[in-house]
């Protein structure tokens, strides 16, 4: 795209130069002459031409319309709001108790020594999760979530794999879905199945052993760029020991070459995330509150100081004391000391 110059921008189009500019664009300000030369800019600037409402300008620039604008943006955001209000969907966005189910779920998973999270039921997350519990056999059933970053980020989900599985069976049962695929007579499934073949041919000359599995953290500093790197020589159930999962897990398989490129947890890293997680757990622990700080017995610990009776210094009670003190020394009263004078 040849620019023109500085001294020609006020006038003539900035795309060509050739023609005087009548157009300016809402977003990037810049001046075109025809309809060709505005989709030139977009395409070469990568602009959408929508107003940024939102974007600086000083004071000394700023008029009745800029007034009117943010007014009007005012408006708008207010009208959302009421909007978002009034859909139900959207305005219920927290799990309050969750249902009997999820609740097995969670304690099984707990079982398993992983903690298992829930979204809030309109979250598409939650509702494609397909992780299942067999009560009857007591095995847990994941959906997994495959990406593989060297394939243009292509992702294959598992419905259900069972935990007992090793992670490498289900590795391989990906990189050749043709030869995993159970009815050979769905056309459809078996010409997906074809294409992630293809996709995956770099990873499927690389084996296992020239690949890394690394499972998305969650709950920890920057999860959103960190990862845990799980062993393809255990089982699903082993890998996600003391671990926490949202949902169901989002496993990434790369090629070691590239492992370079993601910030894996290692132990030393683990070992201070299950420490800190610990003392949060114990301060927890000792913020009881005042009125629950109870005896063995279910009685109040605390001692009132004011009416016990171990400890009072009333006038009435202070006989009492000198006299069972007396007693245990067996000294006679005053009269029956007289009367053995006389």
């Amino acid at each position: 795209m040849n620019m023109a110059t500085s001294s020609d921008k006020i006038e003539n189009c900035e795309v060509c130069g050739a023609n005087k500019a009548k157009y300016t664009c809402p977003k990037c300000e810049v001046r075109t002459c025809c309809l060709e030369c505005v989709h030139i800019h977009k395409r070469e600037l990568e602009c959408n031409g929508i107003r940024d409402k939102t974007k600086y300008k000083p004071l000394k620039s700023f008029t009745d319309l800029d007034v009117l604008s943010d007014y009007r943006m005012l408006e708008e955001v207010g009208r959302t709001v009421e909007h978002l209000k009034r859909d139900p969907f959207r305005r219920c966005t927290r799990l309050i108790s969750l249902p009997m189910h999820l609740h097995k779920l969670q304690a099984a998973a707990l079982k398993r020594k992983t903690s298992l999270q829930f979204m809030p039921q309109h979250f598409s997350r939650h509702k494609n999760n397909t992780t299942f519990l067999n009560w009857k056999t007591n095995e847990l059933y994941w959906r997994i979530e495959w990406i593989f970053p060297q394939a243009e980020c292509t992702r294959w989900i598992t419905e259900r794999a069972l935990e007992s599985q090793r992670l490498s069976t289900l590795i391989e049962e990906i990189l050749d879905p043709v030869k995993s695929l159970g009815n050979k007579n769905d056309i459809e499934e078996l010409n997906l199945r074809l294409r992630l073949s293809e996709k995956l041919q770099f990873y499927q000359a690389a084996d296992l052993s020239g690949i890394k599995v690394l499972l998305k953290a969650e709950k920890v500093a920057k999860s959103e760029l960190r990862y845990y790197e799980l062993d393809v020589t255990l089982t699903l159930k082993e890998n996600l020991e003391n671990r926490t999962i949202i949902e169901f897990p989002v496993i990434y398989v790369i090629l070691k070459d590239h492992s370079y490129m993601y910030d894996i947890i290692d132990t030393d890293d683990e070992d201070v995330n299950n420490s800190e997680s610990n003392d949060i757990n114990v301060i927890r622990r000792k913020k009881r509150p005042y009125n629950e700080m109870k005896t063995k017995g279910g009685k109040d610990s605390t001692i009132n100081y004011f009416f016990n009776s171990d400890l009072s210094d009333s006038e009435d009670e202070k006989p009492n004391v000198r006299n069972k003190t007396l007693s245990n020394f067996n000294i006679p009263d005053y009269d029956e000391l007289v009367k053995r004078e006389l």
